[in-house]
């Protein structure tokens, strides 16, 4: 189990560094999911191709930064015609859009999580989208640990917002967005 590791801390920690730490994300141990609502019901679903910069200044968080870039047409809806659907003109439009971004504007803390505010692009339209991130360390790790991390992230989407309005009567709006990424300083 994982313990949580208090972004407050990390602002009063004794050994921070003096600039950002680079870290690279482990793929064989990250998870980018979303759930949405079908028929009532909510179903999960992934992307398995996407790229995550992180960047975490402990001294001051308004340094840090984080980048994900998700390959569209490796989305999965769940089930078969979920995905199909997914990838579809109707809501992701794949072939045309091959890219879902988001980039950090800034970051606050607060507590034991953080602010991250930014941009995310899907289907070529730009939005402003707040996401809640919070960062843990292994188990039985000593407390400064910092060269093996998790960083969880959180947030909603509004699909309807960048024309992604396909199967409206089928699927909810909303996209719960969860990534839990397992990070190593570089």
């Amino acid at each position: 189990m994982r313990i949580l590791f208090s972004l407050l801390i990390c602002f009063f920690a004794t050994n921070a560094t003096a600039a950002p730490i680079k870290y690279a994300v482990d793929t064989q141990n990250t998870d980018v999911n979303f759930t949405y609502t079908f028929g009532g019901k909510p179903i999960q679903g992934a992307f398995n191709d996407y790229q995550i910069d992180v960047e975490i200044d402990f001294q001051a968080l308004k340094n840090s930064s984080v980048n994900v870039t998700l390959m569209t047409k490796t989305a999965t809806g769940g089930f078969i015609f979920g995905t199909q659907a997914m990838r579809s003109k109707k809501i992701l439009n794949a072939k045309q859009f091959p890219e879902i971004t988001y980039r950090s504007k800034s970051i606050t803390g607060n507590g034991d999580t953080a602010k991250i505010n930014g941009d995310i692009t899907v289907r070529g339209i730009t939005k402003p989208l707040t996401l809640t991130a919070q960062l843990f360390r292994p188990k039985g790790s000593d407390v400064n640990e910092r060269n093996n991390l998790f960083i969880k992230i959180t947030g909603t989407l509004d699909r309807f917002d960048f024309n992604a309005n396909g199967y409206a009567k089928e699927v909810a709006p909303d996209m719960a967005i969860n990534i839990l990424a397992a990070i190593t300083k570089q």
